[in-house]
């Protein structure tokens, strides 16, 4: 069950206007070598993929890519063994230590969700329990090589993260110097479901950054949100 940590989670986001797609989460097993956290499972049938700030993109899987990579969950499994084990060991290469273990190693990391500046939010995938895994931060401003671990899980990460409980929170965030040149954003936007239906386009709101926004103004008013 997603329990308490999601309810907080949920309350703070609000319900969604539109219904994603639902994830075949049975698949994952098999695909992607784990069983996922049920907090995150709830949360992406709730909303699907979803961009915080304009600037923090939690992901989801989809089930098919135009771009030949893998289908479903093994895609996330191919990233993660290739782009992000790269960007992980060359990280421990520059500050000289020890290669930090990438998902599918035992315990690695699985990357959850990225920001504009590449710092990456993880599970550490330590036993076989994906509810008790915690959450590791990997390249976020200030870190210098180390990981910051959170115990709590997904759900109560994220809730710290937009209630301004984490240190860190305007580095992940990306959160606009006052008098900077970044216009006013809404704390969050959606983005693609299982099927790839993009519920940001549909609402005229894609992309990292508010500039890249068609309708400034409206999405202020969240319309994806019910009232």
């Amino acid at each position: 069950m997603a329990g308490a940590a999601f309810e907080r989670l949920r309350a703070i986001m609000g319900e969604p206007a539109y219904t994603p797609a639902q994830v075949p989460w049975e698949l994952a097993p098999a695909e992607l070598g784990v069983q996922l956290p049920s907090d995150y499972r709830a949360f992406i049938d709730l909303y699907g993929a979803v961009n915080l700030n304009g600037e923090w993109g939690l992901t989801a899987p989809v089930r098919t890519r135009p771009d030949g990579t893998p289908d479903g969950f093994a895609d996330w499994r191919t990233w993660s063994d290739g782009e992000l084990r790269e960007l992980v060991h060359g990280e421990d290469e520059f500050w000289d230590q020890d290669h930090t273990p990438v998902f599918p190693d035992p315990g690695g990391l699985l990357s959850w969700a990225v920001n504009s500046n590449h710092a990456h939010c993880c599970w550490l995938t330590t036993g076989p329990d994906p509810d008790r895994w915690p959450v590791a931060v990997f390249d976020c401003g200030g870190l210098d090589g180390a990981l910051d671990v959170h115990e709590g899980g997904f759900a109560q990460f994220v809730t710290t993260v937009l209630t301004d409980g984490y240190a860190l929170q305007d580095e992940l965030l990306v959160t606009p110097t006052p008098g900077g040149w970044q216009p006013p954003r809404p704390p969050w936007t959606p983005g693609h479901d299982w099927d790839g239906t993009n519920w940001g386009a549909r609402y005229g709101v894609e992309g990292w950054t508010a500039e890249r926004w068609s309708d400034r103004t409206a999405a202020l008013t969240m319309p994806w949100r019910r009232n």
